[in-house]
Protein backbone atom coordinates (compact mmCIF):
# COMPACT_ATOMS: atom_id res chain seq x y z
CA UNK A 1 0.00 0.00 0.00
CA UNK A 2 1.46 3.33 -1.10
CA UNK A 3 1.92 5.98 1.84
CA UNK A 4 0.07 9.42 1.13
CA UNK A 5 0.45 11.99 3.68
CA UNK A 6 -2.06 13.99 5.45
CA UNK A 7 -1.67 17.43 7.05
CA UNK A 8 -4.33 18.87 10.17
CA UNK A 9 -4.54 21.76 12.37
CA UNK A 10 -4.25 21.68 15.89
CA UNK A 11 -4.05 23.57 19.06
CA UNK A 12 -0.14 24.36 20.68
CA UNK A 13 -2.02 22.59 24.09
CA UNK A 14 -3.23 19.48 21.82
CA UNK A 15 0.28 19.34 19.86
CA UNK A 16 2.24 19.59 23.70
CA UNK A 17 -0.03 16.72 24.74
CA UNK A 18 0.64 14.60 21.98
CA UNK A 19 4.37 15.29 21.88
CA UNK A 20 4.81 14.19 25.54
CA UNK A 21 2.67 11.12 24.74
CA UNK A 22 4.87 10.08 21.53
CA UNK A 23 8.26 11.10 23.60
CA UNK A 24 6.97 8.98 26.76
CA UNK A 25 6.35 5.75 24.32
CA UNK A 26 9.50 6.80 22.44
CA UNK A 27 7.73 7.36 18.99
CA UNK A 28 7.52 9.98 16.57
CA UNK A 29 4.51 12.61 16.75
CA UNK A 30 3.56 10.98 13.29
CA UNK A 31 3.61 7.36 14.26
CA UNK A 32 1.60 8.20 17.31
CA UNK A 33 -0.99 9.81 15.43
CA UNK A 34 -1.45 7.16 13.02
CA UNK A 35 -0.96 4.40 15.90
CA UNK A 36 -4.41 5.87 17.50
CA UNK A 37 -6.36 6.71 14.27
CA UNK A 38 -5.75 2.94 13.25
CA UNK A 39 -7.03 2.02 16.55
CA UNK A 40 -9.79 4.11 16.20
CA UNK A 41 -10.39 2.64 12.75
CA UNK A 42 -10.31 -0.73 14.12
CA UNK A 43 -12.61 -0.21 17.15
CA UNK A 44 -15.20 1.52 15.14
CA UNK A 45 -14.81 -1.77 12.60
CA UNK A 46 -15.83 -3.86 15.64
CA UNK A 47 -18.55 -1.58 16.80
CA UNK A 48 -20.28 -1.18 13.29
CA UNK A 49 -20.61 -5.28 13.03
Amino acid sequence: MDSVTITFRTTEDVKKILDNIALEENRTLSNLIETILLKWLEDNKKDTK
